[in-house]
């Protein structure tokens, strides 16, 4: 598949193609000239400028009322210019960049290029991703979107904007998703143990990872953030939880209680559709909650607001498990960030509006602390999230077909455009996955049962079991 079969590690049935590791870390490792780095770290400033613009325009007015007239037109131009700035050297920045990696910059960027392809069928979607050809430059298209959309729309994020984007991402329909997921329905990143994994027995793996990194007992009462088709939440039921899933798509929730009612788990699994900051439910409620990689929809605004509505939530012997997607910040030297930051901008604008929390590691574990939890383990899950995409590209084009019949080639390609750059970039280290388990700060039991349950090596995978249907 896209003429790299040669390369991949793994036998024809594998997922390979895309995700297979390049020689040196990625084809675009091979640079030519001086080594690339980022003079700012571009996604460390636009996380800074999300969270703290309301409180920079509140010390600006104060600045312009006590300093005197002359200085007063300083305070307002000086950030606006640094902002400006900032703007100018991320356009020339990621152009250097992508010049001395040895790109050809007389060719279209490589956004155009792949918009180009999603709109006309234009060129080799292999080559245009891996070809070193289309420079990674962050351009007139990204800038527009980032100032247009995504700078606003991420400094005040509110539940509201949730309720009508999250809706807009989920319910495609089915038989998309069914195309692009196949029967474990399972919208997040797997476990890979091994070269002959399939979609389910690496989702299985994944699956079991999170009920015994909570210690779900029979008995327990569950919560699931975000339960997308219901596979996790009837997964945890089948260890013996009640289980309240939450989702703000009516797709997933009648689809999460046909599986709940054909699996036998109609008592113990209940699918709420509502906002989870609407959630109105007594303190302390849940033994174990998981949000799996819904997070990123919260928005960096509200992350602290939702980690305490989890931590009021949750008992106090409880577990918290977190699983969440991240861009780096941008400190990396022979290492082009600005891929990062075109594929974010891609992705928020074609597959996941408004989820601009997708923060790296520490980022995320300092909001943990903050709002009162203990980080008990951390694993950095990126590359198995790209053999989880590669599994899903390999299932988009295997139904070419039916999804062309319905929705038009252009949607096809457009999916398949972020199936296949994901899984690349999720190799490259552009993005990745973090699986993190918490419990209450300062319960000493929990974090004792927590730490001697999570050890290293104590975890032992599963033995392989077919999907159930009953």
């Amino acid at each position: 598949r896209f003429g790299l079969e040669s390369l991949s590690p793994y036998p024809p049935a594998a997922p390979a193609p895309f995700c297979q590791p390049q020689p040196g870390g990625c084809w675009h490792g091979a640079m030519v000239g001086k080594e690339v780095a980022m003079i700012f770290p571009m996604f460390e400033g636009v996380m800074f400028i999300s969270a703290y613009a309301p409180h920079m325009i509140a010390v600006l007015i104060v600045l312009a009322t006590i300093v005197r007239k002359p200085f007063r037109i300083c305070v307002v131009v000086l950030p606006i210019l640094t902002f400006g700035v900032l703007c100018g050297l991320a356009i020339q920045e990621s152009r250097w960049h992508a010049e001395a990696e040895g790109y050809d910059m007389t060719q279209p960027s490589l956004r155009e290029a792949l918009e180009d392809y999603i709109e006309a069928g234009k060129g080799s979607l292999e080559e245009i991703l891996e070809g070193k050809k289309y420079p990674p430059v962050f351009g007139k298209i990204e800038l527009k979107r980032y100032l247009n959309t995504w700078l606003s729309k991420s400094v005040f994020h509110d539940t509201d904007q949730d309720a009508d984007y999250l809706p807009e991402a989920y319910n495609k329909g089915d038989d998309w998703f069914e195309a692009t997921l196949a029967d474990p329905m399972v919208y997040t990143g797997a476990l890979y143990a091994g070269s002959n994994e399939t979609v389910w027995s690496a989702q299985q793996k994944k699956l079991e990872f999170i009920a015994y990194s909570l210690d779900v007992k029979k008995g327990d009462k569950a919560l699931e953030i975000g339960c997308g088709w219901g596979r996790l939440s009837n997964y945890l039921a089948s260890k013996g939880a009640k289980v309240t899933g939450v989702t703000m798509s009516t797709d997933q929730q009648a689809y999460a209680k046909r599986m709940s009612q054909q699996l036998g788990n109609s008592e113990n699994v209940d699918i709420v559709l509502k906002n989870f900051f609407d959630l109105e439910l007594p303190d302390k409620s849940f033994n174990v909650i998981s949000s799996v990689e819904m997070a990123e929809h919260v928005g960096i605004r509200n992350y602290n607001k939702f980690l305490r509505k989890v931590h009021r939530l949750l008992a106090d012997d409880g577990t918290f498990y977190l699983q969440v997607a991240g861009l780096p910040r941008g400190y990396a030297s022979g290492y082009n960030h600005y891929e990062d930051l075109v594929w974010g901008l891609f992705m928020d604008e074609h597959v996941f509006p408004g989820a601009d929390a997708s923060c790296p590691m520490g980022w995320v574990v300092t909001h943990l602390e903050q709002a009162g939890f203990e980080v008990q383990s951390v694993h950095n899950m990126g590359y198995h999230y790209s053999q989880t995409l590669a599994h899903w590209l390999e299932n988009w084009e295997a139904g070419k077909d039916k999804i062309v019949k319905v929705y038009g080639e252009r949607s096809w390609r457009r999916w398949r455009v972020f199936l296949a750059w994901s899984v690349r970039i999720s190799r490259r280290g552009g993005s990745t996955v973090q699986w993190i388990t918490a419990t209450k700060s300062g319960q000493e039991s929990a974090r004792i049962a927590a730490q001697n349950r999570l050890a290293p090596g104590i975890f032992q995978l599963p033995e392989p079991k077919p999907l159930p249907t009953k």
